[in-house]
């Protein structure tokens, strides 16, 4: 495996599983220094036994203390911050607009848009005065897309696509990078919950529809393949993109 993160720092938020998860090991994997962040206090410890030298931050992203205690925890360890995968996200409850409640709505965009706008502004202002810094947000095909019965989330997500284009464009004059990933179908917690709403008496048959419905090879996609496109946004082959939200989705959107 290629050092290409040595000497680097890295906060991945969300990183007990998932996404978070897959992208920590691999930043760790190639050398850089990980600082661990999710509030699920049990399976973060578990990840962080798993990744040689982690640091775990039990953290809300959605709560502003917490969001600066991380990002304080990863500069009293390491002095500094060079690469930040933004990844905290729930999928909140799936019914039509009208059924919804106002807290099932404030549930989702608390974690899925303010978490991501917190932790991009505790950030940045720590990389402006580096004047480096590469940045992944976690987005989703449902931020490119409408989805009936999935408000929330889908107006979370398509918040996540605007905060990365405005960082990006903050950002650039120090030397910052900001990029967003939108992942389609990939197997995870989240997917699997997401099936069991859809159809509580058959998650598998909803699961098999799903998959067969993809162009590319009618499967779900993994977190480790996420996490790869997340680690090449990051790394310096991606010098010069920013502002993007790249689709990872086996041409569902095409």
């Amino acid at each position: 495996m290629s050092e290409r993160f040595a000497g680097k720092v890295a906060v991945v938020t969300g990183a007990a599983s998932g996404f978070g998860l897959a992208a920590a090991t691999r930043l760790a994997a190639e050398g850089a220094s990980v600082v661990l962040v999710d509030r699920a206090a049990d399976a973060l410890q578990e990840a962080a036994a798993s990744i040689h030298g982690a640091l775990p931050v039990v953290a809300d992203v959605s709560l502003e203390a917490d969001v600066e205690s991380y990002v304080a925890a990863a500069l009293s360890a390491h002095g500094r911050i060079d690469l930040f995968f933004n990844n905290a996200g729930i999928e909140g409850r799936m019914a039509p607009m009208t059924e919804l409640s106002a807290d099932d709505f404030d549930r989702v965009w608390a974690v899925n848009a303010r978490g991501v706008f917190l932790g991009l502004r505790a950030v940045l202002r720590m990389m402006k005065q580096q004047k480096s810094g590469a940045i992944v947000n976690t987005a989703s095909m449902a931020g490119i897309r409408g989805s009936a019965t999935f408000s929330p989330y889908v107006a979370s997500k398509h918040a996540v696509v605007g905060l990365t284009r405005c960082a990006a464009l903050e950002g650039a004059p120090f030397g910052i990078r900001v990029n967003a990933v939108a992942p389609g179908h990939i197997d995870t917690r989240m997917a699997r919950a997401l099936t069991a709403q859809i159809n509580p008496e058959d998650p598998d048959g909803v699961y098999q529809r799903i998959a067969a419905s993809v162009p590319l090879g009618g499967r779900y996609g993994t977190a480790a393949e996420v996490a790869g496109l997340v680690l090449w946004l990051l790394s310096d082959d991606a010098a010069y993109i920013s502002g993007a939200t790249q689709l990872i989705d086996g041409a569902l959107n095409a």
